[in-house]
């Protein structure tokens, strides 16, 4: 892969993420979430920390599981009836 293509699945990968993100806060504004050690909570963070990771990796394995975690995320989300 070439640095470009590196580059641009990152940037894929940023977005990914900020979907996520967005999909998360949306269903802890919606259920009144708060709490810290509350599971979407906890899957919130877990999320920002990857997305962070996204522009410091310099594999392409590495972005392999930044958008597994993601992926993990969205069905985290489907299992509970969220909208994503």
């Amino acid at each position: 892969m070439s640095k470009y293509e590196f580059s641009l699945q990152q940037e894929v990968l940023l977005e990914k993420g900020a979907a996520v993100l967005g999909d998360l806060f949306r269903y802890e504004l919606v259920n009144g979430i708060s709490m810290q050690k509350d599971p979407i909570t906890v899957m919130h963070h877990l999320v920002w920390s990857a997305k962070e990771a996204v522009l410091r990796t310099k594999s392409e394995t590495d972005l392999v599981q930044i958008e597994a975690q993601f992926d993990f995320a969205n069905r985290f989300l489907m299992g509970l009836g969220a909208n994503v």
